[in-house]
């Protein structure tokens, strides 16, 4: 019987993936047309014994950049790094716990917790989930339930061995979530106040092992529309931290590899900070990560790397680093599986850097790609962020239910068996 509701729980996931229910990732909005509609059924690439995938014309310059700026810093590290080689705690982002009002259908649920045994079986030993400001305010739709759910899903963490660190980030509207909220007239003084209204409740009612609460102050100020300094940063999670119940929690905050490091070094002044947590996309900014980690370990705080992944975007498209986190049509070239083994050198080498740099915690973002990628045709390519989302979630779910991992996760596998 237990099987039968397992398999039919996967079954309805499937359905609500590949039909008009929102996907499986919440940082993208609803679509409500037809996976099916799209053209062929998407290939389940990336089973560990399939072909090399050549790489599209399109794409060729832009991958053979990366990866010449990925050998480069490979290299470099030998030499630069500072050798710390400590021990590595491997973790994924639970993807689909981002707010979502999916959350509260039971089989949507059920996914989460079998995703979660698919994370375990690969050697999996966190998670990251997100829970960022105002989705713990008492006016946010639903908030009671939220707390109800995400209490559930750390309990079944705790009960498969996994340690758990919660981002207090910050919200992410439509179009990437189906929720609206307004932060209308959102003055500093009252973020703070809801921040660290948001670390108390966290703290309490979830007892993380870690809580970051800040990450990626450039996104901040984009996403909340208050400019801070680097030293108004460091003094928001000051407000945070001051008389902060730790409930036993690590409690840390940070920055991207791409911000400045005077916001690192704003960061370590504050005695109750426990460590830094840094977010690692563009591979033009590895040596920022290197730096970050060698003045927090010099001011005696620990590193961890709450999200990393090979941000694939050409010079010209950088832009305003403000909006890293919101470009919808660099993410949607993710799910293509001719990136695979570009994917599984990038996180060698972050795993490489990770150990001589002293990165006790590191978790992979897009999750879903360690269990399967997609296929690149005429059809896909032509399709926008959502629909290639969807179709990449029903992939990793297809792979999941009969056990298999694509070529990055067997790279995943592989790295975490070796520590």
């Amino acid at each position: 019987m237990i099987k039968i509701k397992k398999i039919a729980a996967f079954a309805l996931i499937l359905a609500m993936l590949a039909g008009c229910a929102a996907p499986l990732t919440t940082g993208e909005p609803v679509d409500s047309g037809d996976v099916a509609s799209y053209g062929e059924q998407p290939s389940t690439a990336g089973t560990g014994d399939a072909p090399s995938v050549p790489v599209p014309a399109e794409y060729r310059q832009l991958y053979d950049s990366l990866s010449g700026k990925l050998d480069a810093f490979d290299r470099s590290l030998d030499s630069k790094c500072p050798g710390v080689n400590g021990q590595i705690t491997f973790a994924a982002e639970l993807l689909g716990a981002h707010v979502s009002e999916q959350l509260f259908n039971q089989a949507y649920y059920r996914g989460q917790i079998d995703y979660l045994d698919g994370l375990k079986s690969m050697g999996v030993q966190g998670v990251k989930i997100a829970i960022n400001y105002p989705q713990l305010n008492d006016d946010f739709p639903d908030r009671d339930r939220y707390v109800e759910v995400y209490k559930n899903i750390i309990h079944e963490c705790r009960a498969r061995g996994l340690k758990v660190l919660i981002s207090s980030g910050n919200y992410f509207g439509p179009p990437f979530t189906t929720i609206s909220y307004s932060l209308a007239g959102l003055t500093l003084d009252r973020y703070r106040q809801g921040k660290r209204a948001t670390a108390e409740m966290i703290l309490h009612e979830f007892q993380p092992d870690y809580l970051s609460v800040a990450n990626e102050p450039t996104t901040e100020n984009m996403l909340m529309g208050i400019k801070q300094t680097a030293a108004q940063y460091a003094e928001t999670t000051r407000y945070i931290l001051d008389g902060l119940d730790k409930n036993g929690a690590l409690v840390g905050s940070g920055a991207g590899s791409w911000s400045n490091l005077s916001y690192i070094r704003e960061l370590c002044k504050i005695p109750e900070l426990d460590y830094i947590d840094i977010h690692i996309y563009p591979v033009d900014y590895l040596q920022g990560a290197v730096a970050a980690a060698s003045i927090a370990r010099a001011a005696g705080k620990r590193v961890i790397m709450g999200e990393m992944g090979l941000y694939k975007v050409k010079d010209e498209e950088m832009g305003d680093l403000g909006r890293l986190a919101t470009q919808a049509n660099i993410f949607s070239r993710d799910v293509f599986s001719f990136w695979e083994p570009l994917d599984s050198f990038w996180l060698e080498t972050v795993v490489k850097m990770s150990r001589c740099c002293g990165y006790e915690f590191i978790s992979v973002f897009w999750s879903t790609l360690l269990f399967g990628y997609v296929e690149y045709s005429d059809i896909n390519k032509g399709l926008g962020y959502t629909q290639l989302r969807q179709i990449s979630n029903r992939v990793a779910f297809s792979n999941l239910k009969s056990g298999r991992l694509s070529g990055w996760g067997e790279t995943y596998r592989d790295l975490i068996e070796a520590r």
